[in-house]
């Protein structure tokens, strides 16, 4: 995908969270009489009101249902995790970081190592899903979170734990030490 259509995302995104919150404005210049909210020529005009505002059912098996790859899914879910750290909420992004989302289908699977990730990652998962949907073009796609507690976080706290880390990701720092006869202190 090219870097112009992301651009072009970001700013329909952007459009849209404008549009979430939408006013209704009714003319104040009208000739009509004014209607007294204890009668029941009001109440008919709520009713109507909310008639014309009511929402269109759409049936979900008329919405388009695309294949999407790998690819195209983690670049909005990259752009999504910028876009939940810069309007605040880090911890939904900082999740989404740490997870790594598997298709299958339009189902996708993440795995999360504890119950605390998972209730924050539900908690933002409404807003994650509808984006994916609109932009994917997948509107049967879901997210399925697992627990696995036996994922573990490497921690180093002393400086041998960091050494052996760092020798782990890398073997040749051993060689660094050696080469500048360098010690743990």
């Amino acid at each position: 995908m090219s870097e112009n259509k992301v651009q072009e995302d970001v700013v329909a995104y952007e459009k849209d969270e404008e549009l979430a919150t939408q006013k209704i404005i009714l003319p104040k210049a009208t000739n009509e009489p004014q209607i007294s909210a204890l009668s029941l020529k009001s109440i008919k005009k709520k009713k109507d009101l909310e008639a014309s505002l009511s929402k269109v059912h759409v049936n979900p098996d008329d919405l388009p249902k695309e294949t999407f790859t790998l690819e195209k899914l983690m670049e909005y879910w990259t752009f999504t995790s910028e876009k939940f750290f810069k309007t605040g909420r880090m911890l939904m992004s900082s999740t989404m970081n740490m997870a790594t989302p598997v298709i299958e289908g339009s189902l996708i699977k993440i795995e999360l190592p504890n119950e605390g990730s998972k209730i924050s990652f539900e908690e933002n998962k409404y807003d994650l899903v509808n984006f994916l949907r609109k932009k994917l073009n997948n509107y049967d796609l879901e997210i399925h979170i697992e627990v696995n507690e036996s994922i573990k976080i490497k921690k180093a706290f002393t400086i041998e734990d960091k050494y052996n880390l760092l020798k782990e990701k890398n073997p040749d720092i051993d060689i660094l030490f050696k080469t500048f006869d360098l010690d743990l202190k």
